[in-house]
């Protein structure tokens, strides 16, 4: 079980670093991140989580659709 929450750390660390690569932003990361928050929401440290929250809401470089 340690190694899925290694890779669980991981994928949200990368995930993480990524949403500040103005090259990787995408609406595609937008949602993978969205999911992860939803999927992890009890085990996420909630202080962490707030950060990457933020950074996604500032000015994503995309519109979404309407």
């Amino acid at each position: 079980m340690s190694n899925i929450l290694a890779l669980k750390n991981k994928l949200i660390n990368r995930l993480s670093e990524d949403l500040d690569d103005e090259s990787k932003c995408t609406p595609g990361l937008y949602q993978v991140v969205c999911r992860v928050i939803v999927d992890f929401k009890d085990e996420i440290d909630l202080e962490g989580i707030e950060q990457t929250v933020n950074k996604m809401s500032l000015d994503p470089p995309f519109k979404f659709g309407t």
